[in-house]
């Protein structure tokens, strides 16, 4: 008698470490942007569903991961599956956990295991919620009056709440026209959008969240690049009309006002939202004159980028906005080689050596700019680049900077109408009263 009574106990022992409670709940979604704003954020039912049997004096530990709570949550333990339910009270709360302890069960004794906690009224402090992205959760561990583990191999641990943001934007079609050296680089090369035009689509989005939703009201993009070949009336800065002749915005029902900074290197659209909560896809499209044009400028190889804002309401209708960090937005390149020599002095005192060396078996006519004093001065050199050889362009470089005036410090460029891989330049100025020679490319 005496041994299978120790059976039986070591049996219900090791049943009892195999015993484990299961939590579940069905997380609510909120939205990042949308919750700003808001008292609290509220956590959805969770269930514990038990496995083991409970006495007076037990505890147990609700232990939030993620966020915090709010300092006016009330929770409380309701019961499912009870003929007689027992009786649970809330013994201490802190930010992160609630703890309670069973003080009183039924008589006749009730069945715990394969019934229900179920745990309600606790809400979350809405900027733990809103400062980070992710899952927040909830877990479960119990233990008997005298701190022996009761109901839970490990841990129980169920996502109640997900935070997501909502609001993205991006370039989902980027800039990339190829700006043709045939063609004085004055209009891109056949394959782009057209020789004159190249399209930029900027696409906001508002993903579904489900609580705390943001509400859609429009934004502002800001697109950044060289936009001096712009100018064509001969006034300083670029116009209202001049803008309107490059660039156009538009898409969908909704609104876009566009502008541009005095500098020429800043382009702001406004979108205000027409359809309802709709974010809708920006398409820019940008107009060159082309060489047909007499007053067509040369196109400037550059990379541009996108800063968004996207504007919304929050769920208590507040105006609010949310930026999107700068992206690349595209760029235009050269169907052929472009180099800078960054300082090139024009006066007496100095000459040039300026090389270019063609490795290839293309010819390519060679094009400089050189700028002084804020202004640039262009032409297309007698010289060209030789196949299998380097050609010097030190004395028409000297010449057409005497004619065009400038007389001390130049950026120049060279722009070779050949392969890329094939092309070197190198830039030397020395000093003609001591020989001093420096090469600055």
């Amino acid at each position: 008698m005496f041994k299978r009574t120790l059976l039986a106990l070591a049996l219900t022992s090791v049943a009892g470490f195999a015993n484990a409670a299961v939590t579940s709940a069905t997380p609510n979604v909120v939205s990042l942007e949308g919750a700003v704003g808001q008292a609290s954020v509220a956590v959805p039912t969770y269930t514990i569903r038990l496995a083991a049997e409970y006495a007076v004096g037990d505890v147990f530990v609700i232990t939030l991961s993620g966020a915090e709570f709010d300092t006016t949550s009330a929770p409380a333990i309701t019961f499912a599956g009870f003929t007689n339910v027992p009786t649970v009270g809330l013994l201490s709360k802190t930010a992160s956990t609630a703890t309670f302890r069973v003080t009183a069960v039924p008589s006749p004794v009730e069945v715990f295991s394969g019934k229900d906690f179920v745990l309600n009224g606790l809400t979350l402090k809405t900027t733990s919620v809103t400062d980070a992205a992710g899952d927040i959760k909830l877990s479960y561990a119990a233990k008997t009056s005298t701190g022996l583990d009761l109901d839970n191999v490990g841990t129980a641990t169920s996502t109640v709440v997900t935070s997501k943001s909502q609001l993205s934007s991006s370039a989902t079609t980027k800039l990339n026209a190829v700006i043709d050296v045939e063609n004085e680089r004055k209009q891109f090369t056949v394959g782009n959008d057209s020789i004159t035009t190249d399209t930029l689509v900027v696409t906001p989005v508002v993903a579904a969240a489900g609580t705390n939703d943001a509400v859609y009201t429009g934004a502002t993009h800001v697109i950044k690049g060289d936009f001096s070949w712009m100018e064509s009336d001969g006034d300083a800065g670029i116009d209202a009309a001049e803008l309107a002749a490059a660039f156009a915005a538009t898409g969908g029902a909704d609104t876009y006002t566009s502008t541009i900074n005095t500098a020429g290197d800043s382009i702001t659209v406004v979108v205000a939202d027409a359809a309802g909560n709709t974010a809708e896809a920006m398409t820019g499209t940008f107009t060159v004159l082309g060489k047909a044009n007499a007053k067509a400028p040369i196109l400037p190889t550059q990379m541009f980028t996108i800063d968004s804002a996207i504007k919304y309401n929050t769920a208590a209708g507040a105006a609010s906005t949310k930026t999107i960090a700068s992206a690349s937005a595209g760029a235009w390149t050269l169907n052929g080689f472009d180099e800078n020599i960054v300082f090139m002095p024009f006066d007496a005192q100095y000459a040039q050596s300026i090389n270019v060396s063609n490795t290839g078996s293309v010819a390519g006519a060679i094009t400089v700019d050189i700028t002084a004093e804020g202004k640039t001065y262009t032409k297309t050199l007698t010289a060209t680049a030789t196949p299998k050889a380097t050609t010097n362009i030190s004395g028409e470089v000297k010449a057409f900077a005497t004619a065009s005036g400038v007389m001390g410090n130049a950026h120049v460029k060279v722009v070779v109408n050949s392969p890329a891989g094939d092309i070197d330049v190198t830039g030397v100025y020395y000093h003609k009263a001591d020989a001093d020679r420096v090469k600055t490319k």
